[in-house]
This record gives structure tokens, C-alpha cells and sequence, in this order.
């Protein structure tokens, strides 16, 4: 947002911008080409970050996968996938009474 305001700018024009916690006064030809810059850094950062998670997944699953672990909740969800294929249609009621 910031670098597409500032392309349309006059370069000699001043701009502030906060460096390590402190406002400098620059014109938009010296800051532009640092927010671009910036902006590519962060992308190929984020890129990187997705794939580090997933091979950080993939080997969290080899180690359980090894070691016989199992998730409390994962084994909920597999005991009610069993139970509901191995009754098809059957259809199941429940009577509440007082007694």
C-alpha cells in the first residue's frame, strides 16, 4: 500500500520513515527502493517459514508414526469412523427416562 502511494510521488519529495525505533527524514527516491527491498525479503522469509512447518510436520508424524504415539483426540475420531462404517444404516435412538 505504501510503496504503490509512493510511486506516485515526486522523488525529491521529503517522507518519514521509522528506522530501529527512530523517525529519519528521507526523499521518496532513497526510501522506495528500501520498501521494496523490504517487501521482496519478507516473501522469500514467509516462503521459507512454510516450508520449514511443513517439514517440521512431516517429521512429527514420522516420530509418532515410529514410536506408537497417539493423540487423545485423533483416536476419538478413529473409533467413530469405524463404528459408523461398520453400522451403515442402522439408525440409533436414545430413550432418556426418569427413573
Amino acid at each position: 500500500l505504501v510503496i504503490d502511494v509512493l510511486k506516485g510521488v515526486d522523488p525529491s519529495r521529503k517522507c518519514f520513515r521509522l528506522v530501529g525505533g527512530v523517525l529519519v527524514e528521507r526523499s521518496v527516491d532513497v526510501v522506495l527502493p528500501g520498501l521494496v527491498s523490504n517487501r521482496e525479503k519478507m516473501k522469500e522469509f514467509v516462503a521459507s517459514l512454510k516450508t520449514s512447518l511443513e517439514n517440521k510436520g512431516k517429521e512429527i508424524n514420522q516420530f509418532r508414526e515410529t514410536h506408537g504415539i497417539q493423540i487423545k483426540g485423533d483416536e476419538a475420531k478413529d473409533d467413530k469412523e469405524v463404528e459408523s462404517s461398520s453400522k451403515g444404516g442402522e439408525r440409533q435412538a436414545n430413550i432418556l427416562a426418569n427413573v
